[in-house]
């Protein structure tokens, strides 16, 4: 960690263990980090929903929460909010397992297991599930000094370029961004991909440092993309849980039941919210990227299977790779894939079952 931002963070880090050391203490300082600014939703809704949600649940009891939000990367950039969170610069806060994958491997099955549900509230109901129901999902942030209160996800994926894409054969050789796991589902197609996350997207695309990328509508239009790729192919991958809201492990260890209880009721308040103000502002958005010169179109089905059916069984090999350092890969695309067909979702492929 970069030694300013440590001498930053360390008087509020060291005022919220004072305080919270007691878990008979009426008000606890707390530190809320998230990578990125407000204009993105998700990140929005941890101050409106779930910072507010702890506080309202709080009223009337002994206890009080004062908060201290660091967004926009004054303590963390994209990728770094799990260090931060470990290591008790912030005691809580919001994070992408996207960029994580060494440390968060199981969190990323979606990602691995493409064509799923474009439900965004389905999605993340059943991530949340998968932690509630295996150890293996929780213990993977515990390992980080953390503890998963809810998660965080993203609408369907799907490519939005500078060229117009009718079949397979437009995108072989474009160089399109794709952040983490998204890469591969690129590169079975002829597709050069290339790492990009929302902070640079913008500057890259304009520079043709790439031809366009791999994203969802909520994070396209609030980064204005649309402005410089203007063709919007709609592909179905699914929409992709992608990380999480935590507490500090040692914090937490120091909160009152209450307080933790309230956390957790808050969380499940922040998954819906993200669910019903997206999928609102995928409808919004996508008909102000319209007006404003996009061209929509869908990718013909045979075209959408194609490029499913091309792609190597990633998810399965992802599993044997992560199964090779001790993680419960099998175990956990089996228990994504069983929920997906047990919420009746149509799938392109049974990664599990191949």
């Amino acid at each position: 960690m970069h030694s300013a931002i440590r001498w930053l963070a360390a008087p509020i880090a060291v005022a919220a263990v004072m305080v919270a050391g007691s878990a008979t203490a009426k008000t606890y300082n707390l530190t809320f980090a998230a990578p990125q600014g407000e204009h993105m939703p998700w990140i929005s809704l941890t101050r409106t929903t779930f910072i507010a949600g702890v506080d309202k649940r709080l009223e009337g009891t002994e206890h009080k929460i004062n908060w201290t939000t660091a967004y926009g990367g004054t303590l963390s950039k994209v990728g770094g909010t799990l260090e931060v969170i470990e290591e008790g610069i912030a005691d809580s806060g919001m994070l992408y397992s996207l960029f994580e994958q060494a440390k968060l491997p199981l969190q990323n099955v979606a990602y691995m297991a493409p064509f799923g549900t474009d439900d965004l509230g389905l999605a993340l109901r059943i991530f949340h599930e998968l932690h509630e129901e295996l150890p293996e999902m929780s213990g993977s942030w515990e390992k980080h000094g953390q503890v998963f209160v809810a998660p965080i996800g993203f609408d369907t994926f799907y490519p939005l370029t500078k060229f117009p894409i009718e079949s397979l054969k437009d995108l072989k050789g474009r160089k399109l961004a794709g952040a983490g796991a998204v890469s591969l589902w690129e590169a079975p197609i002829g597709i050069v991909p290339v790492q990009g996350n929302f902070a640079v997207h913008f500057n890259n695309l304009k520079t043709g440092v790439y031809d366009g990328l791999i994203a969802f509508t909520t994070g396209y239009y609030p980064n204005k993309l649309h402005e410089i790729a203007r063709y919007a192919t709609k592909v179905n991958f699914g929409a992709m849980p992608g990380g999480g809201v935590t507490v500090n492990k040692s914090v937490w260890g120091k909160l009152p039941d209450a307080v933790r209880k309230a956390m957790r009721e808050a969380g499940v308040d922040y998954r819906n919210a993200q669910h019903e103000k997206m999928t609102r502002l995928v409808d919004t958005f996508e008909a102000k990227m319209k007006a404003e010169g996009v061209v929509f179109s869908q990718m013909p089905l045979d075209q959408k299977l194609a490029w499913a059916k091309t792609m190597p069984n990633i998810a399965k090999e992802w599993a044997a790779r992560v199964e090779a350092k001790g993680f419960a890969g099998n175990k956990v695309l089996k228990a994504y894939m069983d929920k997906l067909r047990a919420n009746k979702v149509p799938l392109v492929r049974e990664w599990d079952k191949e």
